[in-house]
């Protein structure tokens, strides 16, 4: 092994959860409201002791469908709970039962370390997430994927546990959810999302026309769109993280300005589930990075994001009926 390799890498999240500090450390450390999320989406928790206690092992046990295979998993993971200073810090170990189980090779690391930070930030909590060390880049970050797949369900979790809560319009958005079913077969509708001539019929809000220069839907594919509109032009750049056709996607997507310079960057997850009659969309978006300048967009995202999913689903409308299709 290299002797860089052996120096390990590191896995560095933010996120911004739109809850108070202690609902976000009680979802954390209770075992109970832990169960409901602490899990990627698709995947059942059946077994979950959080680390709450210095000293004490946690575990945590789930089951779901493989992308790709859909072949039933069980995956089972544990720790020893080093540090905990509510309602602000945890710091645990961190293993996977069996490595096989989730795709990773043997490692010199046997288990790393996990530490969580939370901060009060007004009404909301910045969640500061390491973990290290992994022997590759490749393993860092697919635990990326999986903890961002998590942290999405633990988002959506927190706003549910707060059914009072209303957003002040002057907030600026850092979590965006959403789902939006479609009279169409998953196939079909993973294509319009994959497919670089469908997206363009559809990708942007009413109004809006885009350009798709690239959209290279595999394991680190290039996303160049340009989307023009009422005299102004909105150009985007990004990635595609991690693909599994037609079960899921996730992607990175960059608002460039003039310059070509990042104004903000988000993280999307896109999730297709075959229902009765058609397909469910679940989308998750979350803020990774943003300037001065973002605040009056980001402010638009969850309007932008209903008003381009209508023109999909009169896109995808159209599409059934000309084909015959059935759902």
């Amino acid at each position: 092994m290299k002797a860089e390799t052996l120096k390990g890498y590191e896995l560095a999240i933010t996120r911004v959860f739109d809850a108070p500090r202690e609902l976000v450390w009680k979802a954390w450390t209770d075992p109970a409201m832990a169960t409901q999320w602490m899990g990627p989406r698709g995947f059942k928790i059946t077994e979950c002791v959080p680390p709450s206690e210095v000293g004490r092992r946690w575990n945590r046990a789930m089951e779901g469908r493989r992308p790709g295979s859909d072949l039933l998993v069980r995956l089972r993971l544990s720790g020893m709970t080093k540090e905990v200073r509510p309602p602000e810090l945890l710091v645990y170990t961190f293993a996977w039962e069996d490595r096989s189980s989730v795709g990773l090779e043997e490692s010199p690391y046997k288990e790393n370390i996990v530490t969580v930070r939370f901060e009060e930030r007004g009404k909301k909590t910045v969640m500061h997430f390491t973990q290290a060390p992994f022997a590759t880049e490749g393993e860092r970050d697919g635990h990326n994927t999986g903890w961002n797949n998590m942290f999405d369900s633990f988002a959506a979790f927190l706003l549910a546990e707060q059914p009072e809560r209303v957003a002040d319009p002057a907030e600026v958005p850092s979590e965006l959810h959403l789902k939006r079913f479609f009279a169409a077969p998953r196939q079909l509708v993973f294509d319009a999302w994959t497919k670089p001539e469908m997206v363009a019929q559809w990708w942007g809000p009413k109004g809006f026309t885009s350009t798709v220069e690239a959209w290279e839907a595999v394991n680190g594919g290039a996303i160049r769109v340009s989307m023009k509109g009422y005299g102004m032009e909105h150009p985007m750049s990004g990635k595609f993280v991690e693909v599994y056709p037609p079960y899921r996607f996730h992607f990175t997507a960059a608002a460039l300005d003039k310059d070509g310079n990042a104004m903000f960057e988000n993280w999307n997850s896109v999730f297709f589930e075959e229902v009765e009659g058609g397909t469910m969309v679940t989308i998750d978006v979350h803020v990774m990075s943003q300037t001065e300048v973002a605040p009056q967009y980001l402010k638009g995202m969850s309007a932008g994001w209903s008003s381009s999913l209508e023109k999909l689903a009169e896109m995808l409308e159209s599409r059934v009926w000309g084909l015959g299709v059935r759902v």
